[in-house]
């Protein structure tokens, strides 16, 4: 076996099944993501792709390494918009109810109908019907992008003896609308390939019939399988790169694609071994600086992941003893006009359309596909990569090839 480090860094694992895994099915009836930056200036882009229109596979496949990690936010995307439909407040409608008589009953004051735009929300593990307002340096769930003011509305959608219209009408309502409010609350600053999503928090069925008619867009952060992860800090003041710290192991899943931040005992797909900013070599967020192209990003990165994964498993030739292969992620066009300007670098080797399944921290014990590494022999200098000899000035080799002489006797 080659040694990694001379392996195309980009010898990704054909990620053409990435959007057609059971999660992404079982979230088929909603959209997919956002496939470019004017998605956030047109609410009415939102819903089924066209098809004459470039898909998101189609999009992201001129980089393999970023098609691959993109995999993991449209599932987060598609699976974290349904959590904020179906989980923004619970049926049973946990939040405390009014004490005033039937004929005048309304909803009480609590940190979801008093919050603006710029609040941050969290509440206890899978009970969001029990919210309360934070710093937004704390751990929260939900930051509050726009308020619907839903009196002015017309019809009787939200009169006071409307029925409640259900997850499927306010997942709707997430699409047509939320997306328009938080692009004008970021300053169209949203990385359509990045960590946050678009959310709608929204009474529960016995809160409306209290008279509940607050509904809030906003920003939220969710795995692969649509679980809503707590964060740190509003979204428009951090790089909202999908990004791990070195060390992490991203987890596989049947289809041998990424999923989430996994303890390294656990299967997974490859591991991080830096995080790089690209701002310094091209730009910073707000400099105005054109987006590079994935050739130069390729470029600068084949000069820095090498060596920074050769520091993190402690010397060139404790990683070559992993027969992993160096990999990173790229910035696409529509993220570094949000932003976004890091980048990944990681190990893990392509196989059968996807990831080998690594099973424990690389630079300790590793299995990869349940084998441990057997890493070539090591050669003598020049063996590998041969350095021609200098020839004296004026003499040029001889293109003609020689067969060896036969043995004597």
């Amino acid at each position: 076996m080659s040694d990694p480090h001379s392996r195309d860094p980009h010898a990704e694992p054909d990620a053409h099944d990435a959007g057609d895994s059971a999660d992404a099915q079982a979230y088929s009836a909603y959209p997919d993501g956002y496939d470019d930056a004017e998605d956030f200036d047109d609410a009415d882009d939102y819903g089924p792709e066209p098809a004459d229109r470039q898909s998101w596979k189609s999009h992201l496949a001129a980089s393999p390494v970023r098609l691959v990690l993109a995999a993991i936010v449209v599932g987060a995307v598609v699976a974290g918009c349904i959590v904020a439909a179906l989980g923004g407040f619970g049926d049973k409608g946990d939040v405390a109810t009014s004490s005033i008589g039937e004929s005048q009953r309304g909803p009480d004051k609590n940190a979801f109908n008093q919050s603006v735009p710029g609040d941050c929300l969290t509440w206890p593990a899978d009970n969001p019907g029990k919210p309360s307002k934070v710093d937004c340096a704390q751990q929260h769930y939900f930051e509050v992008a726009g308020v619907t003011d839903t009196s002015a509305y017309p019809g009787t959608e939200f009169s006071s003896n409307a029925p409640w219209p259900g997850t499927d009408w306010f997942s709707t309502f997430r699409d047509e609308h939320c997306p328009t409010a938080v692009s004008a609350y970021l300053g169209g600053k949203l990385d359509p390939q990045g960590r946050f999503s678009v959310g709608l928090m929204y009474p529960s069925a016995e809160q409306w019939s209290d008279g509940e008619r607050a509904l809030r867009c906003g920003l939220q952060l969710s795995d692969s399988q649509g679980r809503l992860q707590p964060f740190l800090g509003k979204v428009g003041s951090q790089d909202q790169s999908l990004q791990w710290p070195a060390g992490t192991c991203i987890g596989i899943n049947a289809q041998r694609q990424p999923t989430d931040a996994v303890a390294c005992s656990e299967p997974h797909a490859f591991q991080v071994t830096a995080v790089v900013d690209l701002s310094g070599t091209f730009g910073a967020a707000n400099s105005g600086a054109p987006a590079p192209s994935v050739d130069k990003q390729n470029a600068q990165l084949t000069k820095i992941c090498p060596d920074l994964t050769d520091t993190f498993f402690g010397g060139d030739a404790k990683f070559a003893k992993t027969t992993l292969n160096v990999q990173w992620s790229t910035i696409a066009e529509p993220s570094w006009a949000a932003g976004s300007r890091k980048v990944v670098c990681y190990v893990g080797l392509p196989d059968a359309g996807g990831f080998a399944t690594l099973v424990g921290d690389a630079r300790q014990t590793l299995l990869i596909n349940g084998k441990i590494p057997n890493p070539p022999p090591a050669q003598p200098p020049g063996r590998i990569l041969p350095t021609a000899v200098p020839l004296p000035g004026g003499v040029e080799p001889n293109p003609t090839e020689m067969p060896a002489p036969n043995p004597v006797g």
